[in-house]
């Protein structure tokens, strides 16, 4: 085999792997996190001001996630506060595997029951406290 047909079948085994790249990389849509991302981030620093008042409290809020359930248990220094708000879980290679669950409370601890899939979720919670509001960010992961 002389030189020119070498290059030959090397541009023609080059131009085979991206067309299998490209049919394959059609195959598996990566889709958005969220269809709003504009509006969101338009609103980032106020998550920021959220997430550092959420700090500054004695604890974080802890989320326990089961198979069946979510749990949030919250500072001592809520207690007694109504607190309200929205917590979502996003799973990261599954967006329809998404819940979104909404809480109301007088106590520090609140119970909600979920159908989780096992796995790992980013658990981002939105809450307000007598018209203060907070933002808590974490991995979680359900057994």
């Amino acid at each position: 085999m002389n030189w020119g047909k070498g290059l030959a079948l090397a541009l023609i085994a080059f131009a085979a792997m991206m067309a299998w790249f490209v049919i394959k990389a059609t195959q598996h849509p990566s889709p958005l996190v969220t269809e709003d991302y504009y509006g969101q981030e338009l609103k980032f620093q106020q998550r920021i001001d959220e997430a550092a008042r959420a700090k500054s409290l004695s604890a974080p809020v802890e989320v326990v996630v089961k198979r069946g359930s979510v749990a949030l248990v919250f500072p001592a220094e809520i207690q007694g506060r109504r607190i309200t708000g929205q917590l979502l879980l996003q799973r990261p290679d599954d967006p329809q595997a998404d819940r979104t669950v909404e809480l109301a409370t007088d106590s520090a601890r609140f119970t909600a029951r979920t159908d989780l899939m096992q796995g790992r979720y980013n658990a981002a919670l939105h809450w307000e406290a007598d018209g203060v509001k907070y933002f808590t960010q974490e991995k979680v992961y359900v057994p």
